[in-house]
């Protein structure tokens, strides 16, 4: 099955590149009614207007190149920017109306017939215009025509990038028209169509690459699409854009990186085949040659650009080789198929290549260079290898999907039955942790307000106490409410509560406060367990310090706050056991990443100091609390 299906693609690919050279390509035959002209008289004369008659006309044959200028022996030929052609013609045939056919010329012609302008090329100033591609088909009507002698003068543009003109076809329109119209299509309508063709590809293929980054393939197809559709431009324009000494140079370096492109292409589609050393020294190749073209001198242009492209050819084809080799070795069709379509492209630019370099100018003229024809059909086949590989590749998925599926079913019931256990676990967990809180806010807050109401006078300062612990259990209650604090309303509330304890027992306090002049927002988390803490501290103070004097100074900055608090009681051994409410100080500490310190002296008292980093928002700044419902 897998070796009928292998013989059926290398089928496919021979008949598709073969016939289409065989039929749409194949130049049309001469009718016995049309006239080929090769024999004609020539003259060098530096004036868009036809020589005289007296001009020192020569024989010469059609067709003509330019390069071969040296062999003619013309003293105007130095200082002529054109080169004429006459010859006769006759209306024997008494057809009703006859025609010039001129297949292929550049770079521009002008037609008279019997000293009257009868049709010329596009021409535009600033810009040669190469119409070797375009064919003209010039009708002569029957009042143009005198009794004796008819002729024919043809004014051919000079350049040193060299002119073409081809033998002329004469003969009875309805003869012409056809010949013209297949060579249009073959030479210009085609290559619209691949033109439109390559840039399609390059824009699907860019746009494939850029959904999938890593997959390179799509990226070298798309510069090997529009290197092509450069060279394509070529042959579909009259004029063109730039000056020739820039396009045709442009044009070259298309063609190499066309031929650089397909190389990187065919080493990440076939897998194997990819040699990165080799790749990198392409690479250095195709930039050298790429600035050759720009520098090399119009008389040895288009030796040494043809040369330079034999010698991609040549890389290409090594990698084909290999290709062929993984095909034979591994029976993979991918590399069957795309092996045979570059052995046949191959083929046709050696045909090209024959043409060029040992053909005649009379032979090249008269056949056609099938290579670039050859490769839109390449294409296809690289296209096609690209959706069977896309076809394997999602396959592949498809299997992976289903495995995947079928793991996270077996991971669903282990989680299933295993859900129960762990539930448990954190509801024991969350259980425990509550309960440490509950202790910690009982010791913290109830139990100092409890010591400093035993402290205090039986007077009113009692019943203040108390509602202050009402005031703090209200704060405690509404806290998720209010998530974010003032801090002059923090400062102050913290102040009057200490004062109000302190005093109570006995104390006299000191507050002293350096803080930013406008209003500041101290987030929840800080304010809550700094007012704990500070709570905290003082709760010891009254219980152990055995002081009289308590001395408080806050300093708040733009980042920073700062709390210290000192009395000059007996002081403690800070080495020694330490209670609940010191290892409660600092597990908050913790909590809001603040530094914590005691410096105690027996005798001289204790200093405790708390230091933090704060970031504190203007009001504007912070969003707004969501509103309560009330009650």
């Amino acid at each position: 099955m897998y070796r009928r299906i292998c013989r059926r693609l290398s089928l496919l690919t021979l008949n598709l590149l073969l016939l289409l050279p065989a039929t749409a390509l194949a130049q049309p035959p001469l009718v016995d009614s049309l006239r080929l002209i090769q024999e004609v008289e020539s003259v060098y004369w530096d004036s868009m207007e036809p020589p005289p008659p007296g001009a020192p006309w020569q024989a010469d044959v059609l067709p003509y190149n330019t390069f071969e200028d040296a062999s003619r022996d013309d003293p105007l030929q130095g200082n002529s920017r054109y080169v004429w052609f006459r010859f006769p013609v006759d209306n024997t045939a008494q057809a009703e109306t006859l025609g010039l056919y001129f297949w292929r010329f550049n770079l521009a012609i002008a037609v008279y017939f019997n000293g009257h302008e009868l049709a010329s090329s596009l021409q535009q100033p600033g810009r040669e215009t190469m119409s070797w591609n375009h064919p003209m088909l010039v009708a002569i009507q029957e009042p143009a025509w005198q009794s004796d002698t008819n002729e024919v003068m043809v004014r051919l543009s000079r350049s040193a990038w060299g002119g073409t003109f081809a033998p002329v076809v004469f003969g009875d329109m309805e003869a012409l028209t056809p010949l013209m119209n297949a060579r249009m299509l073959r030479q210009v309508e085609l290559n619209e169509i691949f033109l439109a063709l390559g840039i399609g590809l390059t824009l699907a293929s860019l746009s494939l690459w850029l959904v999938r980054r890593r997959d390179t393939v799509y990226l070298w197809f798309s510069g090997m699409s529009l290197s092509w559709s450069a060279m394509t431009s070529h042959m579909v324009i009259l004029l063109n854009p730039i000056p020739y000494s820039v396009w045709l140079p442009l044009v070259h370096v298309a063609i190499d990186t066309s031929i650089f492109c397909m190389y990187g292409f065919i080493g990440r589609l076939i897998q194997n085949v990819k040699r990165p050393g080799r790749e990198r020294l392409f690479l250095v190749w195709t930039v050298l040659a790429s600035i050759t073209h720009f520098f090399t001198s119009p008389e040895y242009f288009f030796l040494v650009a043809y040369s330079i492209h034999l010698v991609g050819f040549i890389a290409l084809s090594i990698i084909v080789f290999r290709v062929a080799k993984l095909a034979i070795r591994e029976h993979n069709a991918s590399a069957i198929v795309v092996s045979l379509a570059l052995f046949v492209q191959i083929a046709l630019f050696a045909h090209n290549y024959f043409l060029m370099f040992f053909g005649s100018t009379a032979q090249w003229e008269g056949n056609m260079f099938y290579a670039h024809f050859g490769i839109p059909l390449l294409f296809l086949v690289f296209i096609g290898t690209l959706l069977w590989r896309f076809h394997n590749a999602l396959t592949v998925a498809e299997e992976a999907n289903r495995d995947l599926e079928a793991k996270i079913e077996e991971s669903r019931k282990l989680i299933e039955s295993s859900y129960a256990e762990r539930r448990v676990l954190e509801l024991r967990q969350a259980a425990e942790q509550e309960r440490l809180n509950i202790y910690r806010e009982l010791h913290d807050d109830v139990g100092s307000k409890l010591l400093s109401i035993v402290h205090a006078e039986q007077s009113n300062k009692l019943s203040n106490m108390a509602r202050s612990a009402l005031e703090s259990l209200r704060q405690a209650v509404s806290r998720a409410n209010h998530p974010d604090q003032l801090l002059h309303t923090f400062l102050s509330d913290i102040r009057e509560e200490t004062e109000l304890r302190l005093q109570g027992s006995g104390h006299e306090v000191i507050w002293t406060q350096r803080i930013p002049g406008d209003e500041r927002i101290l987030p929840s988390r800080i304010a809550f367990n700094l007012n704990r803490i500070l709570k905290e501290v003082v709760s010891n103070i009254i219980r152990h310090a055995s002081a009289n004097q308590v001395h408080i100074d806050v300093t708040i900055d733009e980042k920073h706050c700062a709390f210290a608090v000192t009395d000059n009681g007996r002081g403690f051994d800070r080495e020694g056991a330490m209670g609940n409410g010191i290892h409660n100080i600092q597990s908050r500490a913790q909590e809001i990443e603040a530094q914590a310190q005691w410096l105690s002296q027996f005798g001289h008292g204790t200093r405790f100091s708390i230091t933090l980093v704060c970031q504190l928002a203007h009001p504007e700044a912070a969003a707004p609390a969501p509103e309560q419902p009330s009650g």
